[in-house]
């Protein structure tokens, strides 16, 4: 378990660098896809503001049979902010859809469209829809069950999330309603008072009609957040066992009219951090529990000093949640912000964590190679339904932090994980690369 006898700057297998100064938010999907035998993601840039790069949004296409690295921009100069990182989809002719947005600067959604199937060094013009309130984020999905509607999830009114639909391959898409309503939670006895009014969401969909989602109240740092899970389908929010709550649209549902997985109290404040459907369309998802954060809340600065990673996984009947991990300190000088985890999506048993604690005892992990404390990938693996957890060293010794991983969708025998690997301070300051690695399953 221990890092001891690996080398300096230990990485499990040969990583590719896809870009370098690139960072990305985790409530964007999907970040990063496999398409036309490419992997494809975006990013970014946001390294101080000598870098002339500094706020494009940057695409790169890694091609699985020649090793062939392309990159292109989205945007350039658009915002050094991680939360205007990308969302792509394959669309069903093979060319990439890819939606940004501003963080909360703006009303506006932007997308692109590239030329030719799978190609990202020739997009077509930007466009915009001015959704009615001030945005942030994009997660697309398509529904061929629904005649090929592509949904683009994304926080606007009433700081909530709501959704902007296209039925027409992405050419144009309109306004279609509010998923969730949940106004600044004022005289709740569980409100810190610090900011506040905004779920946190992650979506996951079967890929032919329904769309599932995992979800906090707040921010964590507003409300002693727990997490819950419904499901979107046939035009009605659904309940983890099917029952239907409310038709989509206009009102939206509060969260805590979902489905349950998970309680929040001040000493046990959960974020969502990633969500799967196994091969029965379940949902399986992992999420971080802040354990002492009730001294600190709403503060900036190392402060939280014990995360936790907990993994919840419905059996059809109800959701069995573990705690599998411990996720160390924040990263940065956001006191709920983890180093993440990314789940395998073709297997629930297992994933990808990312810590600077042993993630059995907790104990720091100190690199041999700088005698400092750096974030770590682990990969997980579980044969009893997610209850415990082995996990095996991914990177190890390293002189800067690997946050945030991702595993893309990619049937087969491959396996492809990608995470950021450099230095994070704020969602607006960081000077990061993008690695990916193939393994084998």
């Amino acid at each position: 378990m221990v890092q001891s006898d690996l080398g300096r700057d230990f990485i499990k297998g040969s990583a590719v660098t896809l870009e370098t100064n690139g960072g990305w938010c985790w409530f964007q999907d999907q970040r990063a896809i496999v398409a036309s035998s490419r992997i494809i993601v975006g990013s970014v840039a946001g390294a101080p503001e000598a870098i002339s790069r500094r706020g494009d949004i940057g695409v790169a296409s890694y091609d699985l049979a020649s090793g062939a690295i392309t990159r292109a921009k989205l945007a350039e100069g658009f915002e050094a902010n991680d939360h205007a990182s990308p969302a792509f989809l394959s669309l069903p002719d093979g060319r990439i859809l890819a939606s940004y947005t501003r963080h909360h600067k703006d009303d506006l959604m932007a997308w692109r469209i590239t030329e030719r199937p799978g190609d990202i060094s020739k997009w077509g013009p930007e466009r915009t829809l001015d959704l009615g309130a001030r945005v942030t984020y994009s997660n697309l999905f398509l529904l061929p069950g629904e005649s090929d509607r592509i949904y683009n999830f994304h926080r606007g009114l009433g700081f909530n999330p709501n959704a902007a639909i296209s039925s027409n391959g992405g050419e144009s898409f309109v306004y279609a309603g509010r998923l969730l309503n949940w106004p600044r939670p004022v005289g709740d006895p569980v409100f810190t008072g610090v900011d506040g009014g905004r779920p946190y969401v992650k979506y996951a969909s079967n890929g032919i009609d329904a769309i599932h989602f995992v979800t906090t109240e707040d921010h964590p740092w507003a409300y002693d957040t727990g997490v819950y899970h419904g499901f979107l389908s046939g035009g009605k929010l659904h309940g983890s066992d099917g029952s239907a709550l409310a038709d989509f649209g206009a009102e939206g549902v509060s969260p805590k009219a979902l489905t349950r997985l998970f309680a929040g109290d001040p000493d046990n404040v959960a974020w969502t951090v990633d969500l799967r459907l196994d091969p029965q369309e379940r949902p399986y998802t992992v999420f971080s529990v802040q354990k002492d954060g009730r001294a600190h809340r709403g503060t900036i600065g190392p402060c939280a000093q014990d995360h936790r990673y907990h993994y919840g996984r419905w059996d059809g009947r109800g959701w069995n949640v573990f705690e599998i991990a411990f996720a160390g300190t924040n990263i940065g000088k956001i006191d709920d912000y983890t180093g993440l985890a990314a789940l395998d999506p073709h297997d629930p048993d297992r994933m990808v964590i990312s810590t600077n604690a042993d993630p059995d005892s907790g104990a720091p992990l100190i690199s041999r190679a700088d005698g400092r404390r750096h974030h770590e990938l682990f990969e997980g693996a579980s044969t009893d339904g997610g209850r415990t957890w082995a996990w095996t060293p991914l990177t190890a010794n390293s002189t800067v932090d690997n946050i945030r991983p991702i595993i893309p969708v990619w049937p087969g025998e491959r396996r492809a994980i990608l995470w950021l690997r450099g230095t994070y301070r704020t969602w607006t300051n960081y000077d990061l690369d993008v690695l990916c690695l193939i393994q084998r399953r």
